[in-house]
């Protein structure tokens, strides 16, 4: 196996570098500041763990529902198009 010399890097003037971390530093902040805006817009953190699971509940009856109303919508959909084809199969052709 190589081995590789040892990486010599040249010293970065003292400004640079504190200016460097200056702009690390904002940088920093500004992302955590960020992640707390985040955070506080997730659902649920002004709630308990059982207001939550009510509403959790609570949007799968409304899910339910939307699901019957959507076969309901579907089964009246098949039985217009039979009442269609129906139709069309009963007019005659000149």
């Amino acid at each position: 196996m190589q081995h590789l010399a040892p990486l010599v890097l040249d010293p970065v003037p003292a400004e640079e570098f504190k200016d460097g971390i200056t702009v690390l530093a904002r940088d920093l902040i500004y992302k955590e500041q960020q992640i707390e805006e985040l955070i506080s817009t997730l659902p649920g953190l002004d709630n308990s763990e059982a207001d939550q699971e009510r509403y959790i509940r609570e949007l799968e009856d409304e899910l339910r529902d939307a699901e019957a109303q959507r076969q309901e919508a579907i089964k009246e959909k098949d039985q217009i198009l039979a009442k269609l084809d129906e139709v069309i199969r009963s007019v005659r052709r000149p």
